[in-house]
């Protein structure tokens, strides 16, 4: 039976210190875990600092290496969204003293063809090593389970699909973020020897791939695992529970592929849907049924970014508000004005001539320590819309888009899909899923990226990230860079 989403108030429960201590440990630990190459390399123990190397094979060392992949995924996931919702003009970063969010972002520089582009060179990243670098965390992992003597044949199931989904989250990002690009996908153990690329397609197949195997790792791995998981996978911490988190996020994948030309990709999102935690909504409680990333005031521990106080420079784009649709009441759609609200007094673009002023500010994360969702029912729900509506199920495509909408928006069911049944789909997944990284590649998936507002003339919408810079020169720049 799956239960509800702990509110914040879960950052207080059994397994939440435990875990956070932990992860405050490993801090030091990421850069060596994603460097090292194997366990032989885990020598050199320090008892007064404890790290994976001095603990190596033991049930300490794999919470260790556990708690600090699920910390590089907490920690990068603000940023991530960030840089999508300013390409998705749902969000706008105005650091006062720093204008490259907006200057690198937003304006670029000359391309080919009368184009802009991003710079290359700059700050737009998405997260790109960090993505990588939990990659190799879970590589590593991988690696530690099975060169274990502590673990049984199905405990060491466990750890591998607990490790490769998260390795096929990380490489979701980084493919969303690079799109035609492509990027590559391999985690070699000698890092002087850069990974190739593989196009577009390649990646995804990949992400699929991953996940795959992790849902069979996840079948064979009994009834709970050898290592804790922090509170935001409150009711998602057994093999079983887990893998419903998986196929989620398969889902997610397969669409995303479905809409990029793979044509068997909807049936199987379909399939993957019905295996996850996907349920009909009575409530709002019931869409917010999910895991989250959480956060904790603990000294040494993280906030939530994405809480104005944390973040007091990332903003709303003002088309959050003048987009929303009206309920009957006539009030502005629910899901608009749960998340955001005006900002008084407006924010000045950072520079000269490089934006307009910003006039509203988040408050979907209300406190410092709100969870923020990696995947909710509210999503999958949209998901099965999407698939159901390009495999030509209309009704239940209606059935589903209406179920969000007259429940986390407000607003009266619709009577048909319209005119534009992929414009109507799009509405509710901007704002049901408002700041969460999914309007750009939304738009641009569809071919809609000229649909997204231009703040002044001088501004462009970017279709990719570029590759960063170092990568590019180690590999003697590839097509991918030029």
């Amino acid at each position: 039976m799956m239960t509800t989403r702990m509110t914040s108030t879960r950052l207080s429960s059994r397994t939440g210190p435990m875990i956070r201590d932990v992860a405050r440990a490993v801090l030091a630990v990421l850069a060596l875990a994603s460097l090292a190459c194997n366990a032989d390399k885990f020598n050199v123990p320090q008892y007064n600092a404890p790290t994976i190397a001095g603990v190596n094979g033991t049930p300490q060392a794999l919470q260790l290496y556990v708690s600090g992949i699920l910390l590089q995924e907490r920690n990068s996931l603000g940023g991530y969204n960030s840089d999508l919702g300013i390409f998705g003009r749902e969000s706008y970063s105005y650091f006062p003293t720093d204008a490259r969010s907006v200057s690198h972002y937003l304006i670029g520089l000359p391309g080919p063809n009368n184009t802009r582009i991003l710079d290359p060179a700059g700050f737009a990243s998405g997260q790109w090593y960090n993505w990588y670098r939990n990659m190799k965390n879970a590589v590593n992992l991988v690696a530690f389970a099975d060169a274990s003597a502590a673990l049984s044949a199905a405990q060491k199931s466990g750890v591998k699909g607990f490790a490769k989904t998260i390795q096929a989250l990380s490489l979701y990002r980084v493919i969303v973020t690079r799109d035609t690009l492509g990027a590559p996908v391999d985690i070699p153990a000698d890092a002087s020897v850069p990974a190739p690329f593989l196009d577009r397609n390649g990646v995804w197949t990949k992400v699929s791939a991953i996940l795959d195997d992790a849902k069979t790792d996840l079948g064979t791995a009994g009834a709970g695992f050898a290592f804790q998981l922090d509170d935001g996978f409150a009711g998602f911490d057994t093999p079983v529970s887990f893998l419903k988190f998986n196929r989620a996020i398969a889902a997610r994948v397969l669409v995303n592929r479905a809409s990029l030309g793979c044509a068997a990709c909807w049936a199987q999102a379909l399939q993957a849907l019905n295996e996850s935690f996907i349920t009909a909504p009575a409530s709002l409680a019931d869409l917010n049924i999910g895991v989250y990333n959480v956060f904790s005031s603990t000294p040494g521990d993280a906030l939530n970014p994405q809480n104005i106080s944390v973040g007091p420079t990332w903003f709303a784009h003002a088309s959050a508000i003048t987009d929303a649709q009206t309920q009957p009441s006539g009030a502005p759609d629910a899901r608009m004005t749960r998340k955001v609200a005006p900002l008084v007094p407006s924010k000045a673009a950072p520079g000269t001539n490089n934006g307009i002023p910003a006039t509203a500010y988040f408050i979907m994360y209300p406190t410092n320590v709100s969870p923020v969702p990696i995947i909710r029912n509210e999503e999958l729900l949209l998901l099965r819309a999407e698939a159901e509506l390009q495999s030509g199920q209309t009704g239940p495509a209606l059935a589903d888009i209406n179920a969000v909408r007259t429940i986390s928006g407000g607003l009266a069911a619709l009577a048909s899909l319209g005119a534009d049944p992929v414009g109507t789909l799009l509405y509710e997944r901007r704002y049901s899923l408002l700041w969460e990284g999914h309007r750009w590649n939304d738009m641009r998936r569809y071919g809609r990226l000229n649909q997204l507002p231009l703040d002044l003339s001088t501004h462009f919408v970017a279709k990719v990230m570029p590759i960063p810079k170092q990568e590019c020169d180690a590999r003697n720049t590839p097509p991918q860079c030029q």
